[in-house]
């Protein structure tokens, strides 16, 4: 079977999940549903990169769900300080892990790799959460408006597509494609304007933003996986790769739209 194919075949196996999942599911079943999926993509970083001590990051990385269930972000961040030292700690305790030739790069690495996890797995998950307490259908949106860009983006530059963008880091990536990942979002943030509040113009503007931050995270989990050389997260998703291979496009749009709505329209008096 193609790439395509598959692409289009797991696509529509899972879209009217993920539909009902974003739309239906209460907040607090939200917020566990999104521990899942952190713990698949942590799951997924952690193996690309080789690390021995992948359960001990894996556990770590992922204790900062709990504070954030009570949105409790203060103690989040004390987590992403502390996190390192005990994973520190650990390996110091382990005499024979100490002995190892190169122990000094296989703890950094591991202190990388769990503060990459931190910061851009679970803290993009959960400001899709905040989005989904602010309004119900905004993580629903938000969704749309990524997977109108990956398939604009997808088949416009797999067409017209001839001058690449970034072939060092993801070499089928091109200028036209990317024009294609910014208009996919600006039609659907159009066409969803009034359950936004917002403005056809303003709301185009908010799918232009998402789009192209949507590609700038793209791009970011392409340079990781050419440090990693590896071509996918996993082959969980055939024709898509694996669980963080979908959610890079999340790293920088989940942020910008809970800010934006939160921020701008909530201090122009303009209910959400």
């Amino acid at each position: 079977m193609s790439d395509t194919k598959q692409r289009v075949l797991t696509a529509l196996c899972l879209a009217p999940i993920i539909i009902v999942l974003f739309y239906f599911l209460p907040v607090k079943w939200f917020f566990v549903f999104l521990s899942l999926v952190a713990l698949l993509s942590i799951y997924e970083l952690i193996t690309m990169s080789g690390i021995a001590e992948r359960y001990l990051i894996l556990f770590l990385s992922i204790l900062g769900f709990v504070p954030l269930y009570t949105q409790s972000l203060h103690i989040f961040l004390m987590w992403l300080l502390f996190s390192p030292v005990i994973f520190l700690i650990t390996q110091f305790l382990q005499r024979e892990s100490i002995k190892k030739e190169n122990v000094n790069r296989d703890i950094m690495r591991g202190v990388s790799i769990m503060l990459i996890a931190e910061i851009f797995i679970v803290l993009p998950l959960y400001y899709l959460y905040l989005l989904k307490d602010v309004n119900t259908i905004f993580p629903l949106l938000l969704i749309l408006a990524l997977w109108a860009s990956d398939i604009a983006a997808y088949f416009l530059g797999k067409t017209f597509g001839k001058k690449l963008l970034v072939p060092r880091i993801s070499p089928k990536k091109t200028y036209v494609g990317l024009l294609g990942a910014v208009i996919g979002p600006m039609i659907i943030m159009a066409l969803s304007s009034r359950f936004m509040g917002t403005g056809i113009i303003e709301s185009i503007f908010i799918g232009a933003l998402v789009g192209l931050l949507g590609q700038i995270g793209d791009i970011f989990e392409s340079a990781g996986k050419r440090v990693c050389d590896v071509k996918d997260s996993s082959s969980l998703l055939p024709g898509h790769g694996g669980m963080l291979d979908r959610l890079d496009s999340l790293i920088f749009t989940a942020p910008f739209l809970y800010h934006y709505f939160t921020g701008i329209k909530f201090l122009t008096g303009i209910r959400v």
